[in-house]
């Protein structure tokens, strides 16, 4: 048998002594223990003989602990409940999730994500409870940063040190009219039949975000590969108005399909595909390095995957979802 390490102490022997102190003497002990007097006394001198010290003094009528087995008994008894605790938490991870979950998304896919999230969380997990932001890409990078949310939804990478990105969603953006002021037939799908040439976006007046909003700022370095300028008259940093005013034929302007996803759906918006080239933006699970992921989290997040391959071939949605292992 391997013989351990002066100083050390097992789980095994340390239960073995509790039980000792418990029963106060051998044969109580072994009978409780199911084993050997011999056995349980020859470990419990093993014991001794480990630590240096004598834990108790043998009588004919039972046990008499000493100083040394008192307080090994106290800090015994408080480290096998710990380890009981641990053990409980431990396999009530494995059962249903439960707690508080708190996610961010951006305009555009909260549209897609919140609604049918909140429902499907709620019906399949009932113990969870769920929380949704909706803000811009920097702003959930600063929630992440300051614990607000366990994870988000972003269109911009930043420095990647502090958090993981995994794709979610890469998206085709396309040109968004009121189909009355679009010179062209509309398929039943709602995308036109003839598309636009991306040097062509600079005759259109445009209802885009804000230069600061990370959607305006792809937009604008599309264009000046293009080596053109975007003709804005109009910044909204709310999708619902931009879609409004596309919708009364105020403007144009630059959204993916599942931004407008009702108002295509309803053939109130119209898409025009934008060509040579094409533009895509991807979309990005986030989450903050340092921050534990709950079973709940984690059954939220594996939800909103499943959910947006739901959408992206209910609806015909122009997106392509990437593998997930």
């Amino acid at each position: 048998m391997q013989e351990f390490k002066k100083g050390t102490l097992r789980f095994r022997q340390l239960g073995y002594f509790l039980t000792l102190a418990e029963y106060g003497s051998i044969s109580a002990a072994a009978n409780a223990l199911n084993m050997a007097q011999p056995s349980l006394s020859e470990n419990i001198a093993k014991l001794e003989r480990q630590l240096e010290v004598q834990l108790a003094i043998r009588g004919t009528r039972g046990i008499q602990l000493t100083e040394a087995g008192t307080k090994l008994v106290e800090r015994g008894t408080e480290i096998m409940k710990a380890v009981d605790d641990l053990v409980t938490e431990l396999r009530a991870l494995s059962e249903e999730p439960r707690g508080p979950v708190a996610v961010g998304f951006p305009p555009s896919l909260s549209i897609l994500l919140s609604v049918p999230l909140l429902e499907t969380i709620h019906s399949e997990h009932k113990d969870v409870r769920l929380h949704v932001a909706e803000a811009m890409s920097g702003d959930i990078l600063d929630w992440l940063a300051n614990d607000r949310i366990d994870f988000g939804c972003v269109y911009e990478i930043s420095d990647s040190s502090p958090y993981s990105f995994e794709p979610l969603l890469t998206e085709e953006l396309f040109l968004v009219t009121a189909p009355d002021n679009w010179d062209d037939e509309f398929g039943p799908d709602m995308v036109a039949k003839n598309p636009i040439k991306a040097s062509q976006l600079q005759e259109l007046p445009l209802v885009l975000t804000s230069p600061t909003h990370g959607a305006r700022k792809l937009q604008e370095k599309f264009a000046r590969a293009g080596g053109f300028n975007l003709n804005v008259v109009a910044a909204i940093d709310s999708l619902p108005h931009i879609v409004e005013m596309v919708g009364r034929a105020s403007a144009y302007s630059i959204l993916s399909h599942g931004a407008v996803i009702q108002q295509v759906d309803k053939g109130k918006i119209g898409l025009v595909r934008i060509v040579e080239p094409t533009i895509q933006r991807t979309a990005y699970m986030v989450r903050k390095r340092s921050r534990p992921v709950s079973r709940a989290s984690a059954i939220v997040e594996a939800t909103i995957f499943t959910i947006l391959g739901e959408m992206v071939e209910r609806y015909g949605i122009q997106a392509t979802q990437p593998d997930r292992k």
